[in-house]
């Protein structure tokens, strides 16, 4: 059967990465000859990302629970007749199994596997969580961490592992040069981070870790911070509390057309992301690691959640513990101190994206999943 209907509510021109997962996967199906189709929610801004192939698509009104319940009428009433891939668990998956379609194939991304914060919802959300997981011809998690997930909220889940990738002729080296110059660093050493600013994505161990370095060789760093959360005011207290807030340049929201140059400014993309089951903070994988080697810069991530996987030592990559101030500033004196080798490093990062990481090698993990589920794409 080469047909398939992606259900995501995130889906292009709205931004994220589940929005670009799912997007390069109508991309990839579509140019494979799989007949592909969309059901998503009205775009709500968005960042001109290229647009996805012109494919069938029903938008839906944004607010909720007014377009979950458009969703379920229409998949109710068309009874897709091919499998429903959806980008989650909840609200897509639930909605679907609801509207009696299948087979019914749902992605998996880490946190939201992880039981809320309010005791009062745990209980029932657990056990809807289960039904919907194994109920679901296959859950494609994004990593080997995030399918133990699947499989600790619900043990007779079918799950497989397809590890992302990134679009390595989208993210590719350039002309560092410029791109430093289009950023306003032409004339440092610059580290860099691309995540939502929430406290647990670490950046604070990169501001301690810089606070530990010689003046020699901090006086060499900037530190480059793109993006937006609720923890910007917090953020930018410790940085200033470290002493190095003249060493940190609050980029605020990058969009997607400009991330490719942003990480080709970069010597050394940082993310320390900490792993709290607790409070549902843990990086599943962490698509920003491939998309800054896919540029030629090499990679320093925490040894947490699904990290490990999307950094490999020794191939453009250094592996932390959580919170490890002194091993990451060892890492930026080793930078400061001689910047070629990280050049050197950028390039078997990006080796390692061509051998292993493009969406050609996406799609052959994910029809090999679904064609273990007994889904055949082709």
């Amino acid at each position: 059967m080469r047909r398939l209907l992606v259900f995501s509510f995130d889906y292009p021109p709205n931004d994220g990465g589940i929005s670009r997962l799912c997007a390069g996967i109508v991309e990839g199906l579509s140019f494979r000859g799989v007949t592909v189709s969309v059901v998503a929610q009205a775009a709500n801004g968005g960042s001109g990302r290229p647009a996805p192939p012109r494919v069938p698509e029903v938008r839906l009104g944004p607010g909720r629970p007014r377009r979950e319940l458009q969703a379920w009428r229409l998949l109710r009433k068309e009874r897709p007749g091919c499998p429903v891939l959806c980008a989650l668990w909840y609200p897509e998956g639930m909605i679907s199994l609801a509207a009696g379609v299948k087979p019914v194939v749902i992605l998996a991304h880490g946190s939201e596997l992880l039981a809320p914060r309010a005791a009062w919802r745990r209980a029932w959300w657990r056990r809807l969580q289960r039904l919907v997981l194994e109920r679901a011809a296959l859950v494609v998690s994004n990593s080997e961490f995030t399918r133990r997930l699947v499989f600790e909220a619900a043990p007779r889940a079918r799950a497989a592992a397809a590890p992302l990738a990134v679009d390595h002729e989208r993210f590719s080296p350039g002309d560092r040069n410029a791109a430093r110059a289009r950023f306003g660093v032409q004339d440092k050493l610059v580290l860099g981070t691309v995540a939502r600013l929430n406290e647990y994505k670490g950046h604070d161990v990169v501001f301690r870790a810089l606070a530990a370095l010689e003046p020699a060789s901090r006086d060499r760093l900037v530190y480059l911070v793109a993006g937006q959360g609720p923890a910007e005011d917090t953020l930018r207290r410790k940085a200033a509390e470290a002493g190095v807030g003249h060493r940190v340049r609050w980029l605020g929201y990058v969009p997607e057309a400009d991330l490719p140059d942003l990480y080709r400014a970069m010597d050394l993309f940082v993310l320390c992301t900490r792993e709290n089951r607790d409070a549902r903070e843990v990086e599943g994988f962490g698509l920003v690691f491939l998309e800054a080697q896919a540029c030629g810069t090499p990679v320093v991530g925490a040894r947490t959640g699904g990290i490990p996987e999307a950094v490999r030592e020794s191939e453009g990559g250094w592996l932390i513990p959580q919170d490890d101030v002194g091993a990451l500033a060892e890492i930026l004196r080793r930078l400061a101190r001689d910047p070629d080798s990280f050049r050197q490093a950028g390039a078997a990062a990006r080796r390692r994206i061509e051998r292993e990481c493009t969406w050609e090698h996406y799609l052959d993990r994910f029809t090999s999943a679904l064609a273990s589920a007994g889904i055949d794409l082709g």
